[in-house]
């Protein structure tokens, strides 16, 4: 399954959202204008609005405020990438040049302010007091996130609970929010709600374990980046985390000094990537994403069987089988 087979059945609704999410990011500010674009036409695989869509589709008829609580998901996203990739000091997203590289870290911040700005001026425009709650408890939990990656995201010695932590702040939060609003967008029952914030945050952390596993096995020029950025990055990722206490002891020590001293170079990287491999730290990391991907599914039998409810089991097959 490709991401457009998963996208087709709202298609005309993301083709709305593009071009009311395009008009949204306008400024007359030239600077401002000139970033908004550059940062609009390296958009992602927009997951976060196919989620409120889906979701919106699976409890009633999707409208303008289903198209509205998208486009408050996505520049709450974008504002966070931009501010993500100051403290990461990146200088590559989906590669492509980052806003700091390409300008500077003063003016990404501003501009991360903007798009977080133009989140809370188009939640109100929904004029909806609970997705305003949600859309606040989200924005806290991913810089609650942010902050505990700074404190302990290159600590070797994080541990499973930590990286659970770090991972339903950072990404979880966000899908679930996407999944509860698109409910809340078409009139959903609290239950209804109840069951989206739970669907999105195992769909969440799936996605994420999936992500870092990419990091250790993904193909690069599927990619379209290179293995290992992590690792180079020194940031200690579950399936570090589950290999570590597989290996003798000697083992163990020589890759916690490595991390300690810092990834140096390529021969490391796949030191590290072999020393995963060989200690089951791949085959651990995949049988809990697919633990999460079964909660997740398992909260959507709850709902009749239909096309509509396929369409998003669908794409959480697909999110949690992709290769990028």
């Amino acid at each position: 399954m490709e991401i457009n087979d998963v996208f087709l059945p709202v298609r005309d609704h993301l083709d709305e959202f593009e071009k009311a999410f395009s008009d949204l990011l306008h400024s007359n500010i030239p600077l401002v204008d000139q970033i908004v674009r550059y940062i609009a036409t390296k958009r992602g695989k927009r997951l976060r609005p196919l989620l409120v869509l889906l979701s919106a589709r699976l409890h009633g008829q999707i409208t303008k405020k289903t198209l509205q609580a998208g486009m408050v998901v996505e520049m709450l996203h974008t504002a966070t990438l931009v501010h993500d990739d100051v403290v990461d000091e990146s200088e590559l997203r989906r590669g492509s040049p980052t806003v700091n590289n390409m300008w500077d870290n003063k003016i990404s911040i501003l501009i991360g302010d903007f798009l977080f700005s133009k989140t809370l001026s188009s939640v109100l425009d929904m004029r909806d007091y609970d997705a305003l709650s949600i859309l606040a408890e989200t924005a806290k939990e991913i810089t609650e996130g942010e902050l505990l990656q700074i404190e302990r995201g290159n600590d070797i010695n994080m541990g499973k609970d930590i990286y659970f932590d770090l991972v339903s702040k950072k990404t979880a939060s966000l899908i679930s929010a996407s999944c509860e609003l698109g409910a809340l967008s078409v009139n959903g029952s609290k239950e209804d709600l109840k069951r989206m914030h739970d669907f999105g945050m195992n769909l969440g952390i799936a996605f994420q374990i999936q992500d870092d596993l990419l990091d250790y096995i993904g193909d690069s020029s599927v990619l379209g980046k290179p293995t290992g950025n992590d690792i180079r990055e020194n940031k200690v990722t579950l399936p570090l985390i589950l290999s570590l206490p597989s290996s003798d002891e000697e083992e163990q020590n020589r890759i916690l000094s490595m991390f300690e001293q810092g990834i140096e170079n390529d021969s490391q990287v796949a030191d590290v990537i072999r020393f995963v491999g060989n200690n089951g730290g791949v085959e651990k990391s995949r049988e809990i994403a697919n633990q999460y991907m079964d909660k997740a599914i398992g909260i959507l039998s709850e709902y009749p069987d239909s096309d509509k409810l396929n369409d998003l089991k669908n794409l959480v097959q697909y999110l949690i089988r992709r290769e990028k």
